[in-house]
């Protein structure tokens, strides 16, 4: 018996299907995927996602028309060979597999502009020479030990995703890539880069955090996720980059001196962003209960404090949420590994509760609306208000916005939450913060949270490098903060953070973390005055 999504699609010739979940899973258990599928010759748009599928027929490669494939969260560990016949295919998302190689006729598809392959278990890749509208590619989370030969050859190439690999070598090919915007290759093996990333004219995100850099100057200012700082300094040690040699951004300086002079202006890029202070304060009044609940979905969670920030220029205040923007999308791996969630702390009551729950069962007023909404509802709402942009746009809103967010946890039975002693929801990571504790333009004190499912290091990793971006971008305390109940108007200078200290406890009341410890915000530069006791 045919599946009625596709009976639907066939009787009123629809150009989109979208098959996913639970129900789409059992019936693939029972008796396979609905070759029917496959007589939808008109079809332009098919998903079929977080299913147990295993693997595709020959068939697809009937669907002559297809623009847009999306398989991401199954369990595919191979593809037909027939995908090369997909000649119209310009989006192809195969994340989240256990897909360990790639049939040859995938790089055939030379209309194709995105390729998702994050997820998966892949060691090697074939040539993408011939994938030559190529824009944006995610090979993220694979076993990769080299970026895919022929990809230098991509001038329309403008995102290269490979973070969490065993890359060791960037080629100085890189600058063959006119387009290229973004390079991340964050935890991987690369030792050495090539000069000729300063030839990269576009390059504004350049992520390369936890590889095994030998520079120890280099690493340093990697671990600051400033690419302009990143880039400057490769500029100014490149033996190969003349004196006097133009071009590239304003800003960019490229004029390298010789002998002592190259010392002083490494030395330069590097310090440049290392002048103001953290002061740490020790803390028993903010407290997180972590549940056992939660071990299972999201488990790992840090937070802290950080007193009187001066949100009130309303430049300030787009500074810290575009830091946030650039951490998601860079050592977050677009959430996938952490999630940042920022909150004024007057509204909440401690102590926090981080658990888990079905979706169902949790209640919150979501970040910009009015009213009280059920997880599971809010999830709804945002799926038909992503499938109504994509019929008006006709551009996949998976892409955009919190949308790009719902694959993360398509399909759970329980989602993260974070509660006050109230019970009142403060966030929902890795989708979105509530309304109740909003950050607005005024001097506030916020609560810093960051989660992941990953590691409890990723978290603080991610925690460092968000402080250390808000004093890279002049976001301090006012100077009038009270430090250990004493007003320091006169000692506390207008470039610190003063940061009070979280902990979070077990559900049996033992302590998980306290953030920040003695052992975190080892900044080379960065006066970091410490409580005596932590």
């Amino acid at each position: 018996m045919g599946w009625p999504e596709v009976k639907q699609a066939a009787d009123e010739h629809r150009y989109e299907l979208v098959l996913s979940g639970a129900t789409v899973s059992e019936r693939i258990d029972k008796s396979g995927l609905d070759k029917d599928i496959f007589e939808l010759t008109f079809l332009n748009f098919l998903q079929i996602s977080n299913t147990t599928l295993l693997s595709l027929p020959v068939e697809l490669g009937q669907l002559l028309k297809l623009k847009t494939l999306d398989l991401h969260k199954n369990s595919l560990k191979e593809l037909p060979a027939s995908i090369g016949l997909l000649k119209e295919l310009k989006h192809l998302d195969l994340s989240d597999n256990k897909l360990q190689k790639l049939p040859t006729t995938l790089t055939e598809l030379n209309l194709l502009q995105s390729l998702n392959l994050n997820c998966n278990q892949l060691t090697e890749l074939p040539s993408f020479v011939l994938l030559t509208s190529l824009k944006r590619v995610d090979i993220s989370h694979n076993q990769l030990k080299e970026l895919p030969d022929g990809i230098y050859e991509l001038e329309h190439l403008s995102e290269i995703i490979a973070s969490y690999n065993q890359i060791s070598n960037i080629s100085g090919n890189i600058s063959k890539l006119p387009a290229l915007k973004v390079l991340s290759l964050n935890a991987n093996k690369i030792e050495l880069l090539p000069s000729e990333l300063t030839d990269c004219l576009k390059l504004k995100d350049l992520h390369l955090q936890d590889n095994s850099i030998q520079d120890r100057r280099l690493f340093k200012v990697i671990k600051q996720c400033s690419t302009k700082a990143v880039l400057d300094y490769i500029a100014t040690r490149s033996e190969k980059v003349k004196a006097g040699k133009k071009g590239g951004k304003k800003g960019r300086s490229r004029k390298v001196s010789e002998g002592a002079d190259n010392e002083v202006s490494a030395d330069q890029a590097e310090a440049q962003f290392f002048s103001p202070v953290v002061r740490v304060m020790h803390s028993e009044e903010f407290k997180v209960v972590s549940q056992s609940s939660v071990k299972v979905v999201r488990p790992y969670i840090v937070c802290a404090v950080v007193r009187n920030l001066d949100l009130i220029d309303a430049d300030a205040y787009k500074k810290f949420i575009n830091i946030q923007t650039k951490l998601h999308e860079s050592i977050c791996d677009h959430r996938t590994s952490a999630t940042i969630a920022t909150h004024d702390i007057a509204p909440l009551a401690f102590p926090l509760e981080y658990e888990a729950c079905p979706p169902g069962d949790i209640q919150l007023v979501p970040l910009g609306r009015q009213e009280e909404i059920t997880a599971e509802q809010l999830i709804t709402d945002l799926r038909a208000e992503a499938m109504r942009q994509k019929q008006r746009t006709k551009r996949n809103p998976y892409k955009t916005g919190l949308f790009k967010y719902l694959t993360l946890i398509e399909g759970a039975e329980s989602y993260a939450v974070l509660r006050d002693s109230s019970r009142a929801v403060v966030s929902l990571p890795p989708v979105t913060n509530c309304d109740k504790s909003k950050i607005t333009g005024k001097k506030i004190d916020v609560l810093l949270e960051v989660t992941s499912p990953v590691s409890l290091e990723t978290c603080k990793t991610v925690m460092d490098s968000l402080i250390k971006m808000m004093l890279e971008v002049g976001l301090f305390s006012e100077a009038n903060t009270l430090v250990d109940d004493v007003e320091c108007a006169t000692s506390l200078s207008n470039q610190e953070l003063v940061i009070e200290q979280v902990r979070v406890l077990g559900s049996d009341g033992q302590l998980r973390v306290v953030y920040p410890s003695r052992v975190d915000l080892q900044f080379e530069s960065v006066k970091v005055i410490r409580p005596e006791k932590v």
